[in-house]
């Protein structure tokens, strides 16, 4: 810029493409106005909307993990039952039990930060239910004699556990779970 052009602007502030003070709004210019604001809109929605569906899958996965960590621990005793009777299996099995326990104790926690107090409180029954029910079962199951044929895997009707309280008490929760 020289110094001419400097002095124009300083004495003239207007830009210098537009005209000065600007022309009422037309019909088109409202429209458009109006038009972008609309976009604008539909595109804040779909976002929240999406955000909004996230969160509820996220949820969803959280709690199906949370209740399957439960569920596999409830069919430890009858893995323990099946136990072949080798120092191997034997530690198979208790690592297996203690992997169960740090999940249920990671879900635990996960809830509480994120799931509603009336979620924790079922989710919290359900554990002591199950560790009851299970820890029952799991101490019978070990003190069963190993099997020693395939034949004697199945187990057949009249073998099961009682987990009758579990039952409930998951009945509860996912009615909880489902209730948000």
């Amino acid at each position: 810029m020289n110094n001419l052009t400097i002095a124009n602007f300083l004495q003239d502030p207007r830009p210098p493409s537009t005209d000065w003070p600007l022309e009422p709004l037309t019909w088109d210019g409202l429209a458009t106005i109006i038009a972008a604001a609309i976009a604008a809109l539909v595109v804040v929605a779909g976002y929240f909307l999406q955000q909004h569906f996230a969160r509820r899958e996220r949820r969803a996965l959280i709690y199906s993990e949370a209740l399957r960590a439960v569920a596999d621990y409830l069919e430890s005793p009858y893995l323990i039952r099946r136990k072949d009777g080798s120092a191997e299996t034997r530690q198979r099995l208790v690592s297996h039990v203690s992997e169960i326990q740090s999940r249920i104790a990671f879900y635990t926690s996960l809830l509480r930060l994120h799931a509603p107090v009336k979620v924790n409180e079922a989710y919290d029954a359900l554990v002591r239910l199950a560790r009851d029910e299970a820890g029952r079962n799991m101490t019978a199951a070990w003190h069963e004699k190993p099997v020693r044929s395939g034949r004697f895997v199945p187990l057949g009707k009249g073998k099961e556990f009682d987990r009758s309280r579990s039952g409930i008490a998951m009945a509860v929760v996912l009615k909880a779970m489902g209730a948000r």
